[in-house]
Formats: C-alpha cells, sequence, structure tokens
C-alpha cells in the first residue's frame, strides 16, 4: 500500500454566515481555532482512493458533486473514490445553508474558494511520489465522553438533555451510545507516524458557536494532543459517526461546562485514548474492496396541518426575533416547512461507499444517522474494526429511528434537518447490507 497525506486551512473571513445554530447575528467575529480539510490519498496498486475530512457543520450533496468532479478531471483519482465528509463543528461556516435566507452569495463565494484551495492541495499531493506504508488499525471503548441525548421521563414523555428538567424526574435514556474510537494510521517506511482516521461518535456541538468565533470543537484539542505526541507533521482527519441522538452532555451533572474548557477536556481526553489505541494497533491486512452507490431516499410530504401550523406561527411570531443557542425556532421552523412545501423533488438523491479489508472496514452515512443504524451496520459486517462515517457525501439530515417520530423531540420535527421518510434509516441499513457490504 502507498499513501500521501496533506492539508488545507479552510478558515472562513470575518463576517462569513455561521453554521451549526439559529442566531439573529450569526457572522463570524473571530477565530478561536482554524479549519482545515484534511487529506488522505491511498493507492494499493489498482486504484486511489481519496478521503477529505471537512471542519464545517456540513456539505451539500451538490457541492461534493461538483467538488469530486473537479478533483477527478484534474488527477486520476475516479469521481467514485472520493469520500468527502464532514466533522460536523457547530462552530464552522454555514455550508448546509438551511437556516437563513439571503445568504446564497456569501457561502458560495467561499465553498468557491475552498474548492480552488483543495484542488490545488490534491494536485499537488497527487503529482507526488506515495511513500510506501503499512496501514494499522485498533479499537477502543471510551463510555465516559459520549451520551444518548433523548431522555426518558417517569410518565414517559421525552426531553433532550439540552432543555429543561429534574434530574430526579429522568429514569434512562431512550438509545445507546456507539463507545467504540477506531483508528486508521499510516506509518511511513521509517516506522514514522504521518497520518491517522480518527472515528468516534460525538456531536462537536459544545460551543455552538461560541462567542462567534470559529473552531474546530472538541477535535481541536483531540488533534493537538496527538501531534504533541507524534509531531507536527501528522495528519489527522477526524470522521464523525451515527452521532444523530449523541452528544456530550451527562444530564446528571447540570453544571458541565458548555465553552472552552469542555473542548478541551474532552478533545485531550480522546487524545489520549486514540494515542493507546494507535500504539496497540495491529497490521490491516488483505486486499482492498471498494464500493460506491448512487440512491434516492424518499422525502416524507409535508402534512395539512403542519402548513397551517407554519402560517399561524408566521403571524404569531412576526416580530420575534430568531435567535436560540440549542435546537430550533418555532419561526425558523415554520419558514422551513412552507419553504418545503414548494418543492418538486420526491427524493433525496446521496451516495454509499464502503471500503473492505481483512479486519477493517469503513462504511459512509449521508446526514445525521440516529446510532442505532450505525451499530446495526456493525453488526452486519464481518470486520471486527468497522468505522461509521457520518456526515459523508452529503447533508440529508437527521435520520431518526420510526418509534422516535411518535416520541417527538428535536431530530424528528420536519425540517431541511429532518425531511426523509420515517422508514429511512431501516432502508438504509436494508441497501448497506445488500449493495454495499454484500456486493
Amino acid at each position: 500500500m502507498k499513501a500521501i497525506m496533506g492539508k488545507v486551512k479552510i478558515t472562513p473571513s470575518i463576517g462569513t454566515p455561521m453554521g451549526g445554530n439559529v442566531r439573529s447575528d450569526n457572522k463570524v467575529r473571530g477565530v478561536h481555532d482554524d479549519i482545515y480539510c484534511n487529506v488522505m490519498i491511498l493507492n494499493d496498486g489498482t486504484k486511489k482512493i481519496c478521503l477529505l475530512g471537512y471542519d464545517v457543520v456540513g456539505l451539500k450533496y451538490d457541492t461534493c458533486t461538483s467538488m469530486k468532479k473537479v478533483i477527478s478531471n484534474n488527477t486520476d483519482i475516479p469521481f467514485e473514490n472520493i469520500i468527502m465528509f464532514a466533522t460536523h463543528t457547530h462552530s464552522g461556516p454555514d455550508t448546509c445553508m438551511r437556516m437563513y435566507h439571503g445568504i446564497e452569495k456569501a457561502i458560495d463565494i467561499y465553498l468557491d474558494k475552498i474548492e480552488k484551495k483543495v484542488l490545488k492541495e490534491i494536485v499537488k499531493l497527487n503529482q507526488q511520489e506515495f511513500s510506501e506504508v503499512t496501514l494499522k488499525t485498533g479499537k477502543t471503548l471510551v463510555t465516559d465522553l459520549s451520551f444518548n441525548r433523548r431522555l426518558i421521563r417517569k410518565n414517559g414523555d421525552i426531553v433532550m438533555n439540552f432543555e429543561k428538567f429534574a434530574i430526579d424526574d429522568i429514569i434512562g435514556t431512550t438509545g445507546p451510545i456507539d463507545p467504540e474510537l477506531i483508528t486508521l494510521s499510516v506509518w511511513n517506511d521509517k516506522k514514522q507516524l504521518i497520518g491517522v482516521l480518527v472515528n468516534f461518535t460525538l456531536h462537536p456541538a459544545i460551543l455552538v458557536g461560541l462567542d462567534w468565533l470559529i473552531s474546530r470543537d472538541y477535535i481541536d484539542s483531540l488533534d493537538k494532543q496527538l501531534k504533541e505526541f507524534y509531531g507536527n507533521q501528522l495528519v489527522v482527519l477526524f470522521a464523525n459517526g451515527a452521532e444523530g441522538n449523541i452528544n456530550h452532555l451527562n444530564f446528571e451533572k447540570p453544571d458541565q461546562w458548555r465553552d472552552f474548557r469542555e473542548t478541551k477536556r474532552i478533545g485531550k481526553k480522546l487524545g489520549i485514548y486514540a494515542r493507546e489505541n494507535i500504539d496497540k494497533a495491529i497490521n490491516v491486512t488483505g486486499n482492498v474492496k471498494f464500493v460506491s452507490k448512487i440512491l434516492h431516499l424518499p422525502l416524507r410530504p409535508i402534512k395539512e396541518e403542519e402548513i397551517k401550523w407554519a402560517n399561524m406561527v408566521m403571524i404569531r411570531d412576526k416580530e420575534k426575533e430568531e435567535d436560540m443557542f440549542d435546537g430550533i425556532p418555532d419561526k425558523t421552523y415554520a419558514k422551513m416547512v412552507l419553504a418545503m412545501n414548494k418543492r418538486t423533488e420526491t427524493t433525496y438523491e446521496t451516495v454509499i461507499q464502503g471500503m473492505f479489508m481483512d479486519n477493517f472496514a469503513f462504511v459512509t452515512f449521508p446526514g445525521e444517522v440516529y446510532v442505532e443504524f450505525g451499530l446495526a451496520v456493525k453488526e452486519e459486517t464481518k470486520q471486527n474494526n468497522t468505522m461509521i462515517i457520518g456526515l459523508a457525501n452529503s447533508q440529508s439530515g437527521y435520520i431518526p429511528k420510526e418509534e422516535a417520530y411518535s416520541q417527538g423531540g428535536y431530530e424528528v420535527r420536519t425540517a431541511w434537518s429532518s425531511q426523509l421518510i420515517y422508514k429511512a434509516g431501516d432502508f438504509l441499513v436494508d441497501y448497506i447490507k445488500d449493495k454495499i457490504i454484500g456486493e
């Protein structure tokens, strides 16, 4: 196996619209830490596979398709062998353009700029001599940093762990977490670590645009922790998992930080876990099988009662500002429902990909999938170390379990961030089992 690593700074300029929450003032005011597109290109002698990890909240399907076409047209990397995924930091530019209108030009300018920068780096990397490398993989269970955010009250009602509730009124959560931290490390012939793909399931929504500062959230401290030990030449890609219902909030600790102290604490601990993982990793063996498929997921139709509610809210909240630290205001929901009702599409096009070797695999999901679906896919693969790479190749929105729609809660409310049919998650798992794993 041969490989080459690289990175591109994609920090936006002051005044760029931010994504990750809804604010009346959503413009970048400063930079706490730079954001990047981190690059890993693998070459097994018969094919090249390019992984691009962007420190943004999400990437639209059209954005991914455009970038892949530009790369494939300027290199020998096939279009279908390019994987683009977002780390999902909630303190980055609004690359999804979901919550606001009138910002499209500013975001298009930003995306065009970073497309050119990323293309330049990939062309340069691809023209260089690839290093002979050894791939290693490891797995560590991390049980103290991530939590299922859907809580069950004594009366059976569901409340999100970022909402108001009494601790003694909570009897548990509606589902599990995925505690697996999995690494794919890249070692050169001098036994130096030159790159690593770290996979863990945890919403990077600690800061949520705190002080309107750009940040990778906890990923920055994870990156620094690994570079402190392995050297600044190390390129760290972070791939989130099926994090649709997973965040960092422990409901039993109401005074938990929501600032840079918390991102440092979590990132540092993840870095320690990842280092232990990397140091005991085993060689990846076997030939590479890579599968990429286009599929269409049905959109759920907008209900008449949703339209009536949206029209009522637009009158009721006419003078209200759209501003909320966690969650989405009713007025923003209403705007999205009315806009979605005008769309002519009935399906959402996306791409599912998988790479498989003897003891390592990854499978992509298109949006913010509930953790249960990621765990279900892991049960279907024969590889002991299987990464679920969420928010890949598009941002289809939340993909909850079907029963969550009757329970209620944040992820199930109709919006651009939750638009697929109720059974979309089950459909995806079956599709991956038959068309990706079973191909």
